[in-house]
């Protein structure tokens, strides 16, 4: 079939198979393989684990105006219904009071979406 002192294969012989440390890249490998759980072990290897500092989320200020503007607005209902045609501007308003104090209340639940 072949020499014994020729280096190169005859032909009809096989050729020998890659060595798998020689065919590059595991992950490379892993996500030619399709095998998804290979390839997400070894991604999640590359991972570094140097701390990062936490990013800041949301506001300071959006829990406090969203408390005052919910109680100013239940405040204005229930002084708009207890003492309303004692008082000249709520006199006027009518019963546009309500409007004001659903307004405060609907600014409240806008501030509670910024509150993170």
């Amino acid at each position: 079939m072949s020499d014994p002192q020729s280096s190169e294969p005859a032909a009809d012989e096989p050729k020998p198979a890659k060595s798998p440390a020689r065919s590059g890249s595991p992950a490379k490998s892993a996500a030619r393989s399709g095998n998804p759980a290979k390839a997400a072990q070894d991604s999640a290897a590359k991972v570094s684990r140097t701390p990062v500092k936490p990013k800041r989320i949301g506001n300071r200020w959006a829990a406090p105006a969203m408390l005052v503007s919910a109680v100013i607005g239940l405040i204005w209902i229930v002084v708009f219904y207890t003492a309303g045609e004692q008082m000249p501007y709520m006199k006027e308003l009518g019963n546009w009071n309500l409007v004001v104090g659903m307004g405060f209340i609907v600014a409240a639940f806008g501030f509670s979406m910024k509150w993170e």
